[in-house]
């Protein structure tokens, strides 16, 4: 779960880290006022931390997650590799002193591309790890599925107002 966990906060930081990139020093200003994007972060913490704690995993659960993700580590690794190698070359590629539009639309639909790739392993990791978990706790899961997204939802609510 604690490998779960850090992949679910890079997924988090891999959805705004484009946004927050941008937004960062006037969301983020360290001036003790509450910022959208700092509050959102927090949350989605907070969230993850009590589903940890609410899913009440067992030690035979733990063990078999583990073994399933084990089992797939070459394969998440080959297809992590790209994700980070493309969001740095978009990264790159928005950041350059030249604007070019089409170098970052392709660098852009590279990134798509590999986050596509992941998506179709983590279903498949998702369906055997799924078999483990009880009902209860695939319904914490899906709950905070949804709270992640309606944290999401309002925080680009507040965002666009700022």
């Amino acid at each position: 779960m604690r490998k779960r966990a850090i992949a679910s906060l890079c997924l988090v930081g891999l959805a705004v880290g484009g946004l927050g990139a941008a937004a960062a020093p006037r969301m983020m200003a360290g001036d003790g006022e509450a910022r959208p994007l700092r509050m959102f972060i927090q949350g989605q913490i907070g969230r993850l931390m009590t589903l940890r704690s609410e899913l009440d995993v067992t030690s035979e659960q733990r063990e078999a997650i583990q073994k399933i993700v084990q089992s797939h580590r070459s394969e998440i690794v080959a297809v992590a590799k790209p994700i980070v190698e493309q969001r740095r070359a978009l990264r790159d590629a928005t950041l350059a002193k030249d604007v070019n539009e089409k170098a970052i639309r392709a660098t852009a639909n590279d990134l798509g591309k590999a986050i596509g790739d992941a998506a179709v392993l983590a279903s498949k990791v998702k369906g055997e790890v799924g078999k483990v978990l009880t009902p209860e706790q695939m319904h914490k899961v899906e709950d905070f599925r949804l709270q992640s997204d309606n944290a999401v939802d309002g925080f680009m609510e507040k965002f666009a107002k700022q």
